[in-house]
């Protein structure tokens, strides 16, 4: 199991009580939410850095990914 540290928060009343329908466990709920951003981060972070070495993604970089990504036929075809 993974090591946790317990921490208090501050949210919205409203925000709590919305998150509380969709859940019983807050706090995993939370754990997921951050645990998503911070793989948004470190994914930005290095396509950053891909593109700082390599340069910019082409159109057609794009469109594949896109394709890729979200199951579209846009793979060949600049967006």
């Amino acid at each position: 199991m993974a090591r946790t540290k317990k921490v208090t928060i501050t949210l919205p009343a409203e925000l709590l009580e919305s998150m509380k329908t969709h859940t019983d466990n807050v706090s995993g709920y939370l754990t997921e939410l951050a645990e998503r951003a911070e793989r948004r981060r470190l994914l930005r972070e290095e396509l950053d850095r891909y593109q700082g070495d390599l340069g910019a993604f082409t159109d057609e970089e794009m469109a594949e990914a896109r394709a890729l990504l979200h199951g579209t036929e846009e793979i060949g075809r600049a967006a």
